[in-house]
C-alpha cells in the first residue's frame, strides 16, 4: 500500500473539505444566524424568511455531498491503507462517522436530490422532517463530526508537511 500524503492539492479528502463541507458550514452559520434574529424578534422580513429557507437547504444539500464524498472515498480505508501510520488514529473518527451517517443518509441524499434539482412537488423534502422528527438535530451533529474528522485530518497533513519539509504545501 502507498502510505505517502498526497500533495495537498491532489488529496481527495482536503478536495472534500475545501470544497463541500466548507460550503456546508458557511450555509449551516448563516441560516443560524437568521434563526437567532428570528427568535429575538420573533419575526423575518420576508427576504429573510426566503434566506432562511435557502440557507438550511442549501447546508442539508451540501453535508449530504460530504457525506457522499466521505463514503465513495472509502475515507476509513483511505486513513488506514494510503496514509502515513500516524493517520490510523483518525479511524475512531470514520467509525463514529460511519456510524452516525447509516441512521438517516439515504433520507439526506433524496433530500438533497429534492432540493438541488428540478422538482415537481415537495414531498420527498416534507418526508424527511416528518418521517423522523429529530433529523436536524442529526444533521448538527454529523455536521460536527465532520468538522472534528477534518480538524484532525489537517492537523496530521500539516505535521506531516512540517517534518517532510513540504513547507509549500503547509496551510495559510
Amino acid at each position: 500500500m502507498n502510505q505517502t500524503l498526497p500533495h495537498r492539492d491532489k488529496d481527495a479528502v482536503l478536495t472534500l473539505y475545501a470544497h463541500y463541507f466548507l460550503a456546508s458550514e458557511l450555509m449551516l452559520k448563516n441560516y443560524k444566524k437568521l434563526l437567532a434574529k428570528r427568535n429575538q424578534s420573533d419575526r423575518l422580513n420576508q427576504n429573510d424568511r426566503v434566506q432562511l429557507s435557502i440557507y438550511f437547504c442549501t447546508w442539508l444539500g451540501f453535508l449530504a455531498v460530504t457525506a457522499e464524498g466521505f463514503k465513495k472515498l472509502g475515507i476509513r480505508r483511505v486513513v488506514k491503507d494510503a496514509r502515513p501510520p500516524e493517520f490510523v488514529e483518525l479511524i475512531p473518527k470514520t467509525d463514529a462517522l460511519g456510524k452516525l451517517l447509516k441512521k438517516h443518509d439515504d433520507a439526506l441524499r433524496k433530500f438533497r436530490n429534492k432540493v438541488f434539482h428540478l422538482r415537481e412537488n415537495t414531498e420527498e423534502i416534507e418526508r424527511f422532517f416528518r418521517e423522523r422528527p429529530n433529523r436536524v438535530e442529526w444533521a448538527e451533529n454529523l455536521q460536527t463530526a465532520f468538522n472534528e474528522f477534518f480538524s484532525a485530518y489537517r492537523i496530521l497533513c500539516q505535521v506531516h508537511y512540517l517534518i517532510e519539509k513540504r513547507k509549500e504545501e503547509l496551510f495559510k
